[in-house]
């Protein structure tokens, strides 16, 4: 079988108050014809469909026209998991019907969550949520939960594994994952995953699987060193933290497991570019017609009207979403030195801070409130 991996799409996702559909949208156009012309198999797309448990109307109906597409080329099995960022009952909610059309949605974690595609079994594993691990009871250690819960993991991983096997009968065997695996490198853009510390899961607990599609973790990338087990990336840069990152989609063959990507045409360029306020217009001048840049000015004092240069500098060429000054440490005030603007805050990061600021012993609440956003982003409509 030839197997496309993909995971991180974000549908309804917003860079600084601008919106992302169109490049979504040239990236579904893309994958389609990508699927029927290098005749993919199956697809298998790992967690964060949405970026939101409530996304937007338009980003769901873009969601639906590309399973629409997909079922027109009557050619694709696929297999689709739920991450962190969606609800799980918003994407199981026309399981039934797409699985007419060799579309299987896995919202929840189950211990049948097997998938025979003909040439491989696939276990589908979506985001793994506390509530799905194990029953908390009173006095537990917060050390003590967090042991539970990788031990839950491993455990679930193993019995899926063995389930696999069992049915494949000498075929390969794939797992689907989202979450975040040591050794793999993260980006501003995920949001931390601290339940049950789920980012010291190690590599180990995916032995015995062929091959691994992860997804959280926005950065194409091996992990372990291991040609198969492998983050996809998300297929547009989500932050200017990926800026320089080369998006792809991973290509699978199970007659040998050959492992390659593909690179995903890139729709629209996010930036980051560095200058000095002497040269301001001369350091913007390579920056591609069209793109989104973040800008850092080296300054010798603070200057107020900084942002209207750099965009004067820019000339309608470009559009400068972030204007950044780099300041001496002397020049620099202290809240400055300590606040970040709202737009680079997770309610996690204010919630941090407020503990420090009331110089809170903070870990076990910290840990609490995690488990209560975790359980607010994957609310839906009642």
């Amino acid at each position: 079988m030839r197997i496309l991996h993909t995971a991180d799409w974000h549908l309804g996702a917003r860079l600084i108050e601008r919106d992302r559909l169109a490049e979504h949208a040239a990236f579904v156009d893309w994958l389609i014809d990508t699927l029927r012309d290098e005749k993919i198999d199956a697809l298998l797309l790992s967690g964060d469909v949405f970026d939101a448990a409530n996304p937007p109307q338009d980003a769901v109906a873009l969601y639906f026209d590309f399973l629409k597409r997909l079922a027109d080329l009557k050619t694709v099995k696929t297999i689709i998991t739920g991450g962190n960022h969606d609800s799980a009952s918003h994407l199981n909610a026309p399981r039934d019907l797409l699985r007419r059309f060799d579309v299987h949605v896995f919202g929840h974690a189950g211990a049948d969550n097997l998938v025979d595609l003909g040439g491989c079994v696939v276990a589908a594993v979506p985001f793994l949520r506390e509530r799905d691990l194990r029953q908390a009871t009173a006095g537990e250690t917060l050390a003590a939960v967090h042991g539970q819960i990788r031990t839950a993991i491993r455990d679930h991983y193993a019995t899926l594994l063995a389930a696999a096997r069992f049915l494949a009968q000498g075929r390969p065997v794939l797992a689907m994952g989202h979450l975040t695996v040591l050794g793999a490198s993260t980006s501003d853009s995920e949001r931390e995953i601290h339940i049950g510390t789920l980012d010291s899961i190690g590599a180990e607990i995916f032995d015995g699987f062929d091959y691994t599609a992860l997804g959280h973790l926005h950065r194409p990338q091996r992990v372990a060193s291991r040609d198969n087990l492998r983050y996809s990336g998300s297929p547009i840069p989500l932050s200017f933290s990926e800026a320089a990152d080369a998006k792809s989609v991973v290509l699978i063959e199970t007659a040998d497991m050959k492992v390659e990507t593909l690179p995903i045409p890139v729709t629209r360029h996010l930036i980051r570019v560095k200058a000095t306020r002497a040269t301001l217009a001369a350091d913007l001048d390579n920056v591609p017609a069209g793109s989104w840049a973040e800008v850092t000015v080296k300054l010798d004092a603070p200057e107020p009207d900084l942002d209207r240069q750099v965009r004067e500098a820019a000339a309608g060429r470009f559009e400068a979403l972030k204007v950044l000054a780099d300041l001496p440490i002397s020049e620099t005030a202290p809240w400055q030195a300590k606040a970040p603007t709202l737009h680079d805050l997770q309610p996690r990061d204010v919630f941090r801070e407020l503990l420090t600021e009331k110089q809170i012993e903070g870990e076990e609440l910290s840990a609490a409130f995690d488990e209560l956003l975790a359980l607010r982003e994957t609310k839906t409509f009642s």
